[in-house]
């Protein structure tokens, strides 16, 4: 018994001895690492076990310093980017950094936080600097060197051959792993490590695949035997083929405005742009009208429809009139129910929709406080009549022909019984006159020469008389059909050519008052305007659509020489047209009487596409 009393007061004593031995020593550890990073204490791949705050701070400050700037390789293919941590967007926070190493490894009194201190003996503990990111940034420059090294996948959609809907198939592609990438360089940043990154390529596989585009190519279908009509007066607009599936959107099912969710978490706006499917969850190509094509699409036609009121004023000096601004009732397009109507006129759910929708545009009328009647004795006092015309893809100077030619025809009043005669107003068309060299047909052939454009003033003011039932006493159609004439939808035969002296267009005011006839050129919707004013006495003009006979094929394109362009420049100036033979013919009624009964024919001769060929320096 006294030999185990004895035994248990030895092992008693020898545990003693080592328990304050061991608190001896902890206590040496701790006084010796107070204010200390402890043992263990790696910032990035740097050991800092021991050094003090001031210490501590300097070195975070050279690693930094020494890092922000140093190039970073990063290997994609045979090409090598090199941008410094700064350039890419990246910003160290030493502050921060500094403050995290004190928060884990310091403290001020030493018999504080014994665990930790036991735990930095046997376990290492590293810090990673802090520093932020500039994903867009980074994203920016990456994109601008893996864009060409990259092959981003195609999804299946719908395209058009021929005027014609197809399924376009889908195309895998290639791109770099931006995960692992942006991983890999997360790696170098906590470490401050220059290793070069190799980038990897992965396959990206499109999200829609053909057979999930078969119903929307159906609607595509079905839409293609679509034409819908908007027009406002004079000016129509056509929604068909092509161009009103122009105004479609082809998105993966589920997702809106390009994106599959958006939301906020803790006030941090959070977008879903992707999502890998499976298989049996592959999205099906979807369809709709695109919100902001049919937007700018309205603007198009807002710019043409659009006026501002405008009270008339007029000066006259016994000849013609100077200064006349007539009263024009402000117009505005009802842009929110013009989309209603094509919403509802554009069936893509509806495979069994009309074929043909006609749409007259909805316009916001504002009157004129002061109308023509109450500024002039002569009868000038409403639009009896306009006509137009269009010249896109008029070359400058045949542009500025029409204007001047325009001018010149400008306030001509004509008084009750009097002829119009285009060739006495604008006198010689020549350079003297102020015209320039345009391309117009001679002999067969398009050549520059003076006043080349001067006929689309004639064929404008053609139209207008002949919509005002006026006597057209003089005219002649062109020996060839001009592109011109046929823009915006009109049939050939309504055109009107000059030559002065001996070819003159000339019509007669067979009414009861002066008549007053204007021109309006705008060069931006490249239209001309002519508008005879004057007093209704009621006629009634029906014009018949031609009828087009003896076709003749065009020839063979034409290629000329032309030292005004530079050596190996091509141009078109003239577009291959058949032959043919347009008639059409107009009845003028005031009441139940027939004032004028009449045909107009015009023998179109073939003409071919005419290219010129630069021979300049």
């Amino acid at each position: 018994m006294k030999l185990k009393k004895d035994r248990f007061e030895k092992i008693l004593k020898t545990f003693t001895i080592t328990f304050f031995s061991l608190s001896t020593l902890f206590l040496i550890y701790a006084v010796l690492f107070a204010n200390k990073a402890l043992p263990n204490t790696y910032f990035a791949n740097l050991n800092v076990a021991g050094k003090n705050q001031n210490q501590i701070s300097n070195v975070v400050d050279a690693r930094i310093d020494s890092f922000k700037d140093r190039k970073l390789s990063i290997l994609v293919g045979g090409k090598i980017i090199n941008h410094s941590p700064q350039e890419l967007g990246i910003t160290y926070d030493s502050n921060t950094t500094k403050q995290k190493i004190l928060d884990i490894t310091f403290t001020e009194n030493p018999l504080e936080g014994y665990k930790n201190r036991l735990r930095a003996l046997f376990i290492i503990t590293r810090i990673a600097p802090n520093y932020s990111i500039d994903h867009s940034k980074l994203n920016n420059i990456l994109d601008k060197h893996l864009d060409e090294l990259e092959k981003a996948p195609i999804n299946a959609t719908i395209g058009f051959v021929d005027g014609e809907p197809q399924i376009r198939n889908e195309q895998r592609g290639i791109v770099v792993d931006r995960s692992k990438l942006l991983s890999d360089l997360v790696g170098r940043l906590d470490n401050f490590s220059p290793e070069p990154i190799t980038a990897v390529y992965i396959e990206d596989r499109p999200k829609i695949r053909s057979e999930k585009a078969q119903a929307a190519f159906e609607k595509v279908s079905s839409l293609n035997n679509q034409r819908i009509i908007l027009s406002h007066k004079f000016d129509t607009w056509s929604l068909s083929g092509e161009t009103l599936s122009g105004l479609l959107e082809f998105y993966p099912g589920g997702m809106v405005n390009g994106q599959y969710l958006s939301l906020r978490v803790n006030s941090i706006p959070l977008v879903i742009l992707d999502i890998n499917f499976k298989d049996k969850e592959e999205p099906v190509l979807q369809v709709q009208l695109n919100e902001e094509k049919v937007s700018n699409f309205i603007d198009d036609m807002a710019i043409v429809i659009n006026k501002p009121t405008v009270d008339a004023n007029l000066e006259f000096d016994g000849v013609k009139v100077s200064k006349f601004t007539p009263a024009q009732d402000g117009q505005a397009l009802d842009r929110e129910l013009t989309h209603s109507l094509i919403l509802n006129a554009v069936s893509i759910d509806n495979i069994n929709a009309e074929s043909k929708v006609a749409i007259k545009l909805p316009v916001d009328v504002t009157r004129a406080k002061i109308v023509n009647e109450e500024i002039n004795s002569l009868g000038i006092k409403e639009v009896i009549a306009s006509g137009v015309s269009y010249f896109a893809g008029s070359i400058a100077n045949r542009a500025f022909n029409i204007g001047l030619g325009s001018q010149l025809i400008n306030g001509t009043v004509v008084a009750p019984g009097e002829t119009f005669s285009f060739n006495k107003l604008v006198g010689p068309v020549s350079a003297q006159q102020g015209f320039k060299e345009a391309y117009v047909i001679s002999k067969g052939r398009t050549v520059l020469d003076d006043g080349g454009g001067i006929c689309q003033v004639s064929t404008t003011v053609f139209r207008a008389a002949l919509n005002a039932g006026l006597p057209v006493e003089a005219r002649t159609a062109h020996a060839y059909r001009v592109s011109y004439y046929e823009q915006k939808g009109f049939a050939p035969g309504f055109d009107a050519t000059i030559w002065s002296p001996t070819v003159d267009l000339k019509f007669r005011n067979d009414t009861n008052h002066h008549i007053l006839v204007q021109a309006t050129v705008n060069t931006t919707q490249s239209k001309l305007q002519i508008d005879i004013y004057g007093t209704s006495d009621g006629r009634r003009v029906e014009l018949s659509d031609p009828v087009l006979s003896n076709r003749k094929p065009a020839p063979e394109p034409l290629y000329q020489d032309d030292p005004t362009l530079a050596k190996g420049v091509v141009k078109q100036v003239d577009w291959a047209a058949e032959g043919l033979t347009s008639v059409f013919t107009r009845k003028v009624f005031r009441g139940d009487e027939l004032l004028i009964d009449e045909a107009f024919k015009s023998n179109f001769r073939p003409w071919q596409a005419v290219y010129l060929v630069g021979t300049g320096s």
